[in-house]
């Protein structure tokens, strides 16, 4: 689950896609990353306008996750190698780092971003 779509799940934002949200509501196992806790971190750091959160949202937010029954994945020392080892398509840290974790994973990344399709690893949007 890329970082956006874990938001916009949590939030029950409109952009979400029907297909998205089918998928995480479905009887499929879906997995968030901490590099999406990281991500968020660092944007609210840079005052990015769109991670405007308050409170607890480092506990709160994986905690609702889990209650989704939205697992986490953990990171692997084999993720931090295997990033280095991925064609340039994508210069985003945290979503190449999404890339890796699940094609390591074997599993699809739930994502609006078009970029992440040139990847071997099946987008869902």
């Amino acid at each position: 689950m890329d970082t956006h779509v874990l938001l916009w799940f949590l939030a029950g934002d409109a952009r979400l896609s029907g297909r998205a949200k089918r998928v995480i509501q479905g009887e499929t196992r879906i997995y968030f990353s901490p590099v999406s806790l990281w991500e968020i971190g660092i944007k609210l750091g840079l005052k990015k306008k769109q991670f405007q959160l308050a409170g607890d949202w480092w506990q709160s937010m994986p905690r609702a996750l889990v209650q989704q029954g939205i697992e986490r994945l953990d990171l692997r020392p084999e993720n931090f190698r295997d990033v280095a080892l991925l064609p340039l398509h994508h210069r985003d840290p945290f979503d190449r780092m999404l890339i890796v974790q699940a094609k390591e994973a074997s599993i699809k990344v739930i994502s609006a971003d078009a970029k992440l399709v040139k990847y071997d690893v099946e987008v869902v949007w």
